[in-house]
């Protein structure tokens, strides 16, 4: 359809396109002036994303992401938010409200649902563009009740978001609180079985017994080796003395046996000279050898005497050994006995010190959530509280017209299409020249007002010798 064909079905039908349209534009007239006017509070919150935790200290990573502020947006319209603004302002205490409520809905379903939700579908909040700045409007038919509406909303979004970051310190404070008096039934009861270790073993904190017994058994391991070697001296002296009696040096350093070999060696040097002298049967002669005989007698028996005294020494060597060892066994039990129980008493010392650092560690943490669910600081604060606005945000006259305006245009052109398809006409000469494939040969004028030849167009203005011809 051509615009020639399109402006000659309007001129056909002028008045089912103009009356469609004034009567569109008409009611979207008196609509918009009968509708009651409406007002929009507005407020603001900033969500501070950089500013450190004052708990913890650090900045949560998870409030530079993109999605937060989104979520902020998304705990602000929720319905938890919403219930709370109806508790908060007592508005399921309203009759008016109640009546409207069952007027809608014949009692179904839960009242502060229901008014939760009706707020919530005229409640717009959305972020400012570059900032973290969120805005928050409400449209009501007061303005007074509108900027409370918006006031309500961000107290309760305050109140809601600290609820949701002190539930959960509430929540682990329960838990280490829980937690902190198991460990402490824990230390207490290790401590206790320390103790009374301790005391039954007879060990304190800077028992030194230890030391003292171990210094002990190492000199007892020392004496041990020296007299060890003072058997095996024995022994080997003793075996000399056995074997060659008076020639060892033991017996010939001994100073009686020394003395009784010099004078027997005297008074054989005597009798050597008294044979000589007065013969082997002179009276002198024969005292001389009693003498040395007793002599040599005397040797021999001081000779047993000393070879006797290392087996006694050698004796006395080996009992000592043996004491020696005994007592090192002994004293080495007793060490290994310390050792073990000072092993057990550090074992338990130990968990003592597992279950002290476990309870203090604990009692860090129920001490920081503790603060947390005690925090009254916030990274989220209302920037602007919503004041009673004075001009009315809706209708908006002039836009409500210009769209009637266009949506009349379109209705009226549509109603022109219509009636023009159920009674379908040609309108224009191109419309005949495409059904007959003919030129057109002239027009026939209307029968209400005959034009004059001039004003016929140009193109369909009959030719003179045609004229004739049909005449």
């Amino acid at each position: 359809m051509t615009f020639e064909q399109l402006f000659a079905i309007l001129r056909a039908r002028w008045i089912i396109a103009s009356g469609i349209f004034l009567l569109v534009l008409s009611s979207v007239t008196a609509f918009t002036l009968l509708k009651a006017k409406t007002y929009t509070a507005v407020a603001s919150v900033v969500v501070d994303i950089k500013s450190p935790d004052p708990i913890a200290g650090v900045v949560l990573s998870g409030a530079a992401s993109p999605s937060f502020l989104m979520t902020q947006i998304d705990v602000m319209t929720s319905q938890r938010v919403a219930l709370k603004v109806v508790a908060d302002l007592r508005l399921n205490e309203v009759p008016s409200l109640r009546q409207n409520w069952m007027d809608a809905t014949k009692g179904t379903g839960d009242f502060k649902g229901w008014l939760a939700d009706r707020f919530r579908l005229s409640l717009e909040v959305h972020p400012s563009r570059g900032s973290n700045v969120i805005n928050v409007a409400y449209t009501g038919a007061e303005p007074n009740f509108s900027a409370a509406i918006v006031n309500a909303f961000i107290k309760a979004y305050l109140d809601v978001n600290m609820q949701l970051r002190t539930d959960p310190a509430k929540q682990y404070n329960q838990f280490f609180d829980t937690n902190a008096k198991q460990l402490r039934e824990q230390l207490q009861a290790t401590q206790s079985r320390l103790s009374d270790f301790q005391q039954k073993e007879g060990i304190v904190v800077t028992d030194e017994r230890l030391d003292v017994e171990m210094a002990r058994l190492n000199e007892l391991s020392s004496q041990l080796v020296q007299m060890q070697s003072a058997v095996a001296d024995s022994i080997s002296r003793q075996a000399a003395v056995n074997a060659q009696g008076d020639k060892t040096q033991d017996v010939m350093m001994n100073p009686l046996v020394s003395t009784l070999k010099a004078n027997l060696v005297q008074q054989e040097n005597q009798l050597e000279q008294l044979s000589t002298k007065l013969g082997d049967e002179h009276p002198q002669v024969r005292e001389l050898r009693n003498s040395i005989a007793d002599m040599r007698r005397k040797i021999e028996l001081e000779v047993r005497r000393v070879s006797g005294s290392f087996g006694i020494s050698n004796a006395v060597n080996q009992s000592r050994e043996a004491q020696i060892r005994s007592s090192l066994e002994a004293q080495r039990s007793k060490v290994l006995k310390m050792k073990a129980v000072r092993d057990q008493a550090s074992m338990l010392q130990r968990d003592a010190d597992n279950a002290q650092r476990a309870y203090e560690g604990v009692l860090i943490r129920q001490n920081n959530t503790h603060l947390e669910s005690k925090a009254l600081l916030d990274n989220v604060a209302a920037l602007e509280y919503a004041t009673a606005p004075s001009v009315p945000s809706g209708p908006r006259v002039l836009n409500n017209i210009a769209l009637g305006g266009v949506a009349g245009i379109v209705l009226a052109l549509t109603a022109a299409l219509l009636a023009e398809r159920r009674d379908r006409r040609l309108r224009t000469y191109g419309e005949i020249e495409g059904l007959t494939h003919l030129p057109p040969m002239g027009s026939i004028p209307a029968f209400k007002k005959r034009l004059k030849n001039s004003e016929l167009p140009q193109r369909f203005r009959p030719m003179p010798r045609q004229v004739k011809a049909l005449a």
